[in-house]
């Protein structure tokens, strides 16, 4: 290596040079060697030259094939350009933004699939028409430099729009090498790539085991994998480490638990992270599971994660840790720019060689989260707006966020971005966006009238009908992913304030959460339907008003207009799994084609 810093390429070429034939890609029962992969790169790098990429370019991946966009990712790299994904959830405004700003060379997509459309004139190479060439040798004029950008990927930003953050080769490399170290990967681990591919976990689940010679075993495609699903794919390609979002992995363990099983015998480590995880639910893993739990803690901006925890939680902890660093990242709690002793409470600071350059053509926020480090001259280091302490023995604590940013499932979000969208909408003179205080996979929204004959009585709130709240949402769903968007929406009489002025959002959660029957289209606020006669139909109706935590749901009434979303879509589906013999092999898929329950039932029934 010549004295110079370590790329991640220098890993996989060793892997491919000392393990040619093992493992590097497994899809089902079909397997890719170090060495098929490296040719299958390298082809379609060579292609990517002869149109342009090359250091200090970039390389967009429009696919909805994990094998196929892990290929893009090493074969971009392999040409000295950075690589971006584009998430197949965002909507066409946002999308259409994020393909303007990126200003790729070219957006990779098959032709035969259902990838992320992309807008007209984006210059485009289709995999499925792409003429083989030579394999492409390293990159014209050397290597890449060690601070040339290896990925840019988007997370949510103050003003609504999705920011791009930079991360460079030698982070990377820094990132792949640390987890490598601390989850202690060797060639015979298999990791699950599970995660959204526009989502920056996905990094975290390729390169580090390919740094250390394992395979990552990929989906077929992109579409979400149920508990039942999960745990097969798990144990029958012998998946060695799997990392869950914590919503997620609270209903692997529900259904783990419902269906009396246990974590696959090769899963060695699960890997949990994104929001505040309950300690009894830790304890009650730790108690059943086999599988070890790994909670960890990052940011996009720092190279996905930064800390991780394991091991017993002591029986007098009220959190589960988020743990010590990895070997790339260097975190203090600091208050007032004073780095803070053990036991107080400060925000969490991020230093070391994990810092992404910053954010793509944005100098001013670049240089407010990016600051110059006056304890490492020098250096630079990350404030997070992450609130935490400091353990006696060392490890870390995670207390909330500073600002208004919430985390949705795994997903950072600020909330006066999707507000402002709420209010473009004619009919809202206020909103205020929260976490849904019944379920924080989702969220909810608390909106002030501008028809004040609309308003409830002072105190109290109410839901809309089904025609209001498609109005009002509209705005939102066209700028917004879908899990940004909320799925609940309450009319209120004012906003609730605290003695200092602002507006009580631990009221108005409280508020929400007293209405037990919501309004529906032809039914006054506080009607409750009969039960129906139909048993089948009385079943599924009773878990669709469980699940949504909403009584006077009725046989017509659609799951997504009235809170549904995919964690709860697997909540319902576990559910009438257990309750239903006809629903053995019902899927979350399903529900998009029958979201009543009467329309859902009466699929069952066919298919007794």
């Amino acid at each position: 290596m010549s004295g110079r810093q370590p790329d991640f390429l220098d890993r996989w070429d060793h892997q491919v040079a000392t393990r040619s034939g093992a493992p590097a890609l497994i899809e089902g029962t079909a397997r890719w060697s170090y060495a098929q992969a490296d040719a299958r790169a390298g082809t379609l790098a060579s292609v990517l030259a002869a149109r342009g990429a090359r250091s200090g370019s970039v390389v967009g991946v429009a696919l909805d094939r994990p094998r196929d966009a892990v290929l893009a990712m090493l074969a971009a790299l392999r040409t000295g350009a950075a690589f971006t994904v584009l998430e197949p959830a965002l909507p066409p405004e946002a999308r259409e933004d994020l393909v303007a700003r990126v200003d790729a060379v070219l957006w990779l997509h098959d032709s035969t699939r259902q990838g992320p459309p992309l807008p007209p004139g984006t210059p485009c190479l289709d995999l499925a028409t792409m003429e083989a060439g030579p394999p492409a040798g390293p990159p014209i004029g050397g290597p890449a430099a060690p601070t040339q950008p290896a990925y840019i990927l988007f997370t949510s930003g103050s003003t609504g729009r999705p920011k791009g953050i930079v991360i460079e080769r030698r982070a990377l490399a820094g990132f792949a090498d640390a987890v490598a170290e601390r989850l202690l990967l060797t060639p015979a681990d298999r990791w699950l790539q599970i995660a959204s591919l526009g989502f920056d976990v996905v990094i975290e689940e390729v390169f580090p085991v390919l740094a250390a010679g394992g395979a990552v075993v990929c989906r077929p495609d992109t579409l979400p994998l149920e508990p039942p699903e999960l745990h097969r794919v798990l144990r029958e390609c012998e998946v060695t480490v799997a990392e869950l979002s914590t919503q997620y992995w609270r209903e692997y363990a529900r259904w783990l638990d419902t269906a009396d099983e246990t974590t696959p015998a090769a899963l060695r480590a699960v890997l949990v992270g994104g929001e505040r995880m309950e300690p009894g639910a830790y304890r009650t893993w730790q108690r059943r599971q086999p599988a070890a739990l790994v909670h960890v803690y990052g940011l996009t901006e720092c190279t996905v994660t930064s800390t991780m925890y394991t091991g017993r939680l002591p029986g007098d902890a009220t959190e589960v840790p988020i743990g010590t660093a990895l070997s790339n990242a260097a975190v203090s709690v600091r208050a007032d720019g004073r780095v803070l002793p053990p036991g107080r409470t400060g925000e969490i600071h991020i230093a070391g060689p994990s810092l992404a350059r910053g954010y793509l053509h944005d100098e001013e926020q670049t240089a407010l989260r990016f600051r110059p480090d006056p304890w490492a001259d020098g250096e630079r280091v990350y404030a997070t707006g992450d609130l935490g302490r400091l353990l006696p023995g060392g490890g870390l604590e995670f207390l909330g966020r500073i600002d208004s940013q919430l985390k949705v499932r795994g997903h950072r979000l600020e909330a006066a971005a999707v507000e402002r969208a709420l209010e473009a909408a004619p009919g809202v003179a206020q909103a205020v966006v929260l976490l849904d205080p019944g379920d924080t996979t989702s969220l909810i929204a608390c909106l002030v009238p501008a028809d004040r004959t609309l308003a409830p009585e002072r105190g109290t709130a109410a839901r809309l009908t089904d025609e209001q709240r498609k109005e009002v949402v509209g705005p939102a769903a066209a700028a917004f992913a879908d899990w940004a968007v909320p799925t609940r929406l309450y009319w209120t009489a004012d906003l609730p304030k605290n003695p200092h002025g602002k507006v009580d959002t631990a009221a108005l959660a409280a508020t929400a959460a007293s209405v037990c029957t919501p309004p529906e289209t032809g039914a006054e606020p506080g009607t409750v339907r009969p039960p129906t006669v139909d048993e089948p139909l009385h079943v599924v109706l009773n878990r669709f008003r469980d699940v949504l935590a909403a009584p006077a749901l009725g046989p017509d009434d659609d799951f997504f207009a009235h809170g549904g979303q995919s964690i709860l879509a697997m909540r319902l589906v576990t559910a009438l799994r257990t309750d239903v013999p006809a629903a053995a092999g019902l899927r979350v898929a399903t529900l998009f084609d029958c979201p009543t329950p009467r329309r859902l039932a009466r699929h069952l029934s066919d298919h007794t």
